[in-house]
């Protein structure tokens, strides 16, 4: 049986391959804008009706001649919500690049709020000797438990990043944070393509920490580059994730 074209990539996405990558994240899936759309909906022709009458609200193609230009405008972003409606109704949950992006600002935010079970205690050595033993509490620190376990240190179970509260700044080795950091991005958020994650840390205010991170978004038909700004407070650990202009 002859071979596959020479001039056809082996490696090549299939199509669905594809469309799958660009997906919504489950939390975008739970999201159903229609209601709020309704209602918004229904206000908007209520108001509009009672200023211009039904026969208006019912024109084919949004004719607004002869109407006030403050009528026409409303009549016009009645007939866009309209069209947004149709638009759910008939495909789904539908994602711009728009919604995309700030999917994944949103999701990298909040995978930065969470402290990962993979962590190192904070003990000194007298107090190390003194725990009792047990990943609750005691002194084998967890990431030391888990450490021949690379499935879990990839699966759910270890969601989050390294520990930031109550850290200085100095506490940390930048360069090897931010490797730490690229894998907890690559196992954790394939939307962006893992070859293409580029994480940077820097020092932030007195109390913080600036990461930046890069790479390509996958999307359809090409991938586009996304730059984020997560700023973490050392003193309660929050973060905040910004875009960047690319």
């Amino acid at each position: 049986m002859p071979g596959p074209p020479l001039d056809r990539p082996r490696t090549a996405t299939p199509l669905q391959g594809r469309r799958d990558a660009v997906q919504p994240s489950l939390w975008d899936r739970l999201i159903d804008d229609l209601p709020g759309l309704a209602a918004e909906i229904a206000r908007r022709e209520a108001a509009l009706r009672a200023r211009v009458g039904a026969e208006h609200l019912d024109r084919p193609g949004g004719d607004v001649a002869g109407l006030d230009p403050d009528d026409a405008r409303d009549l016009a972003a009645l007939a866009q919500l309209r069209n947004r409606r149709a638009a759910l109704q008939e495909r789904g949950i539908y994602v711009t690049p728009e919604m995309l992006r700030e999917a994944v600002r949103r999701d990298i935010q909040d995978l930065f709020g969470v402290e990962r079970l993979q962590v190192r205690y904070l003990f000194s050595d007298m107090e190390r000797r003194m725990a009792p033993r047990g990943i609750a509490g005691g002194a084998e620190d967890p990431a030391d438990m888990l450490a021949d376990f690379p499935h879990v240190r990839s699966s759910v179970l270890n969601y989050g990043v390294p520990a930031f509260a109550g850290r200085r700044a100095g506490d940390f080795d930048h360069e090897a944070l931010a490797r730490e950091l690229r894998e907890v991005l690559a196992v954790f958020e394939p939307r962006l393509r893992r070859d293409s994650i580029r994480v940077v840390v820097e020092p932030g205010t007195r109390v913080g920490l600036r990461i930046r991170i890069e790479g390509l978004l996958l999307m359809a038909p090409v991938p586009e580059r996304l730059r984020l700004l997560t700023t973490i407070d050392l003193d309660t650990g929050a973060a905040a994730t910004t875009l960047e202009e690319s």
